[in-house]
């Protein structure tokens, strides 16, 4: 009988609060589309609110917090410069600064932002780092404003630990700005045309975002003709990197095109910056070619010095000059040579760039992240090929080096011709024949119309079995680095020599003329760029590791090219792009492409 009453009793009990649960919905319901929800910012949150908020996101940053761990540097002179800049920047909107209190539209928000002085001691290293990565949802704090390149938020988190600990004379002489006596003003007009911006997701509704570029900007550096005295803050007057103490990068050892080129990719996402997005995104085209040729009109001057650096210069400079051959990484100088343009790409200058920014860069790409909205991005694979005492001596090379300085004449070792000839002889033979031309299938590569500095690139390939090909990998494998630097040479300084002429006939007029459309302007609506940016006469003259197609049997390039875009490619040696172009490319565009190459005179070298 008890049972039975209680029974009765909680199946009562559940049902009113069943129907008590209705009604506060409907009423919920009803307060929401009547408008009587109170949603003003006006009213302070209740004591209640605010410390439940704080709860849960004290609790969710620890939690985040735990897979992170700050890096060794953090407390580093450059670190701590290059983050009082872009905390400036941004952050003292509305956190404030040390001595110096928040803006009253800050302090109009709700929940408030915190002033960071007074609060910084109550998080970890790693749970500031959090916070600044992603953001803070229910609350005005972002998340930083770019989807890698996730180390530069440590130097601003360098920057926070100290608030507490300075000064406002200190913070306001270290972030006070001075235009250069001499810059042009940029000033801003309205553009004729926005250009995409990504951020990630695309948030809902659609319609009521713009992600483009340019926009306003936080301080409005754009508008108020602030450019150049913005950059200087970071950079310094003289475009050395001096106040960050070479964090930032020496911009005057930099061509236009290449300034030009990075400032349009920080603005749209393709390169990576929280830091340097908010002031990119919020210049015009006129705006930012107009930074790019002051910076390139300056004098190159010296970037600052890292006192404490203990590097090997020697070591840098072997690998600077040769590479590390057996991990199938060629000499820097190959394509940094300080010059604008290198086989139509826009590279870097790097003699003479600052010892902490060029360790920091090759730091990061070792990470595995890379940035650039090019085909060809090596510096990934490079990087993660050598090792952390590689990286400092290179970078502590090339800072000891003049500014904007020209690359040394490569040279390779001496060969011994006799020994070449005995192997081809032995071995290459079989399949390449004794001149090195290959056969009249085109099954296998002419030899005879590549460099020597491509051929002993390869051949390092299969011996690293970063090139899938059984065969040469057990040739190369055999063969001592004298043997490689000897075949190199003794094909690669002979006289280009055409291929045979196929067996059977290959292609037909048409397809000829398709595949020249092909090498002459890619194909615009799979995003491939004209094989010959990369292939063509020029490219292959100013960077000597890629591969002279013209004159190449039309069945061994056609073969390659599917091999290339086979699933087996994924993870292809990253020196190379072409994975991701042979895929996008159908059968018959890699056979008409491979057909006008083939029709082609081989480059004279």
């Amino acid at each position: 009988m008890f049972d039975q009453f209680t029974r009765a009793f909680w199946k009562k009990f559940f049902a009113v609060v069943a129907a008590a649960g209705v009604v506060v919905g409907i009423l919920g319901v009803a307060a929401i589309s009547l408008g009587l929800m109170p949603i003003s910012a006006r009213t302070p949150h209740m004591q209640v609110t605010t410390q439940l908020l704080h709860f849960v996101f004290k609790r969710s940053t620890a939690r985040t917090a735990e897979q992170f761990t700050a890096p060794d540097d953090l407390m580093s002179p450059e670190r701590i410069a290059l983050g009082m800049q872009h905390y400036n920047n941004v952050c003292s909107s509305c956190h404030g600064g040390p001595e110096l209190g928040q803006s009253p539209i800050a302090l109009s928000q709700r929940p408030r932002p915190q002033h960071l002085p007074a609060v910084v001691d109550q998080f970890s290293d790693e749970q500031l780092y959090v916070i600044l990565r992603n953001g803070v949802k229910f609350s005005a704090m972002p998340s930083w404003p770019a989807d890698s390149n996730f180390d530069e938020i440590w130097s601003v988190v360098a920057f926070i630990r100290n608030l507490p600990n300075m000064t406002a004379e200190e913070y306001i002489a270290g972030t006070t700005r001075t235009m250069p006596e001499g810059a042009p003003a940029l000033p801003f007009e309205a553009p004729v045309a926005l250009s995409p911006m990504d951020r990630g997701p695309q948030a809902y509704p659609i319609d009521e975002y713009l992600y483009a570029a340019p926009g306003t900007g936080w301080h409005e550096y754009a508008s108020n003709n602030d450019i150049i005295a913005t950059c200087t803050s970071c950079h310094g007057a003289d475009g050395s990197g001096s106040p960050t103490l070479g964090l930032a990068p020496n911009l005057t050892v930099q061509s236009a095109d290449y300034l030009a080129k990075a400032l349009r990719e920080y603005a749209s996402g393709a390169r990576p910056s929280g830091i340097m997005m908010t002031v990119a995104a919020s210049l015009t085209n006129d705006q930012i070619d107009g930074l790019a040729a002051y910076y390139d009109s300056l004098p190159d001057v010296p970037s600052p010095q890292d006192q404490a650096s203990a590097a090997d210069l020697a070591a840098g400079e072997q690998i600077a000059l040769m590479g590390k051959p057996d991990a199938v990484i060629p000499a820097c100088y190959t394509c940094h040579q300080n010059i604008a343009t290198q086989a139509n790409m826009v590279v870097p200058g790097i003699s003479g760039q600052s010892e902490a920014y060029l360790r920091n860069k090759l730091d990061q790409f070792a990470t595995g992240t890379w940035y650039g909205d090019g085909a060809w991005q090596p510096m990934g694979h490079i990087s993660q090929a050598l090792t952390p005492e590689d990286r400092a001596n290179l970078a502590a090379y090339f800072a000891a080096q003049p500014a904007g300085e020209t690359a040394p004449a490569l040279t390779m070792a001496t060969a011994d011709l006799a020994n070449a000839e005995t192997i081809v002889g032995q071995v290459c033979a079989e399949c390449h024949t004794e001149s090195g031309v290959g056969v009249d299938s085109g099954e296998f590569p002419n030899l005879t119309i590549q460099t020597a500095t491509y051929l002993a690139q390869q051949l390092r390939a299969f011996h690293a079995r970063e090139r899938d090909n059984e065969t040469m990998s057990m040739v190369a494998g055999r063969l001592s680095d004298q043997d490689k630097t000897d075949l190199a040479q003794y094909f690669g300084n002979a006289v280009a020599q055409p291929s045979p002429a196929p067996s059977a006939p290959f292609a037909t007029a048409a397809e000829i003329t398709n595949g020249q459309l092909i090498a002459q302007n890619g194909i615009a609506d799979k995003n491939i760029p004209a094989c010959l940016s990369c292939h063509g006469a020029e490219p292959t003259d100013d960077l000597p590791i890629v591969a002279r197609l013209h004159g190449q049997a039309g069945r061994y390039i056609e073969n390659r090219l599917q091999a290339l875009g086979s699933d087996a490619n994924t993870g292809l040696y990253s020196l190379s792009p072409m994975h991701g172009i042979a895929r996008d490319m159908n059968v018959q565009e890699r056979h008409d492409v491979a057909a006008w190459f083939a029709a082609q005179d081989p480059l004279p070298k």
